[in-house]
């Protein structure tokens, strides 16, 4: 009866063992990732795609890397951040010693073809982050805006600081195996103390504008009077010269203030009494008298003749 319990137990023990053998020897790589295959510590150039593989139980592991998208993101609460790695602001200067605050997120993957090289050289998925797009990406956020005026990242020049940085960091990434997607930088904060400066500067801006229109506008009523004294200056010099012409002109101006409607009219004078159309005088005069109203001061309105009446 004893003999027959060993049996069970040892039988129970082999099968256990062979168990975890198979088990051990099976390696189911999940999609998305990438497994490199390694023999003592040592990579022996094989790596494994999403699937099932053999490899030698107890002498053979190996080392997952994720090839889907991840992201690497900064952030003032970093600890309730979604991003797959979190990490706080990079603080920096402005060209003009602004201090700013900038705020970033990377989406990247592991180039599966690279993985052996980047295990022997980097290593795993944390150190690769840690060594390379940490270090790579807070370093060039800390050192590129500083070639840019607060004013500049406050602008739409801010989605050029956003290129460059991409720019510049994606051969750095393909070098380390690293595939880089996008760069975005979402936010660059500033100090209470340059939105105040901006806002003064707003004001005076405002200010000077106002103030260029008040001059505009003195400057076009100063032309305005002396385009009218100039205009009255030549109706008197021309009406002088009518007048020499023309001496029943003063009789007319006397006859019109005391009856505007009168045409026709025998003036006094010495001799022969002369009977004049003073409608036709009145035209005369016109004629010869500019009008001197400025032009930006016209209207289009126009008086109605009189009606001919005979003064007595």
């Amino acid at each position: 009866m004893k003999k027959f319990v060993w049996k069970i137990i040892a039988g129970v023990v082999v099968f256990s063992f062979a168990l975890i053998l198979i088990l051990n020897s099976i390696v189911v790589v999940q999609a998305g990732n990438t497994r490199v295959l390694t023999q003592f510590g040592k990579t022996i150039g094989v790596t494994f795609q999403p699937g099932i593989h053999i490899k030698i139980p107890f002498i053979q592991n190996t080392v997952n890397y994720s090839t889907r998208q991840v992201t690497y993101e900064t952030s003032d609460e970093a600890e309730i951040s979604k991003a797959n790695y979190t990490d706080y602001t990079v603080d920096t200067t402005s060209a003009d010693g602004q201090q700013i605050k900038v705020k970033f997120t990377i989406r990247f993957a592991i180039d599966g073809k690279q993985a052996e090289w980047i295990l022997n050289n980097i290593g795993n998925m944390d150190d690769l982050v840690e060594k390379v797009v940490k270090a790579e990406s807070r370093s060039f956020a800390r050192n590129i805006p500083k070639k840019y005026t607060a004013e500049q990242l406050y602008s739409e020049q801010v989605f050029e600081l956003q290129e460059e940085l991409g720019n510049t960091l994606r051969p750095i990434f393909n070098r380390n195996g690293i595939i880089l997607d996008e760069f975005l930088l979402r936010k660059i904060d500033f100090t209470e103390e340059y939105f105040n400066v901006l806002e003064d500067k707003q004001i005076a801006s405002e200010r000077i504008v106002v103030e260029q229109n008040i001059l505009e506008q003195e400057k076009i009523k100063k032309q305005q009077v002396i385009i009218q004294a100039e205009a009255e200056a030549q109706q008197i010099e021309i009406r002088g010269e009518a007048l020499k012409q023309y001496p029943e002109i003063i009789q007319l101006e006397f006859i019109q203030k005391l009856s505007p409607n009168i045409t026709w009219g025998i003036l006094p004078g010495e001799g022969i009494v002369p009977f004049l159309d003073l409608l036709k005088l009145q035209e005369n005069l016109n004629s010869i008298t500019p009008d001197t109203t400025v032009p930006q001061q016209s209207t289009d309105t126009a008086e109605e003749l009189p009606e001919e009446t005979t003064a007595e």
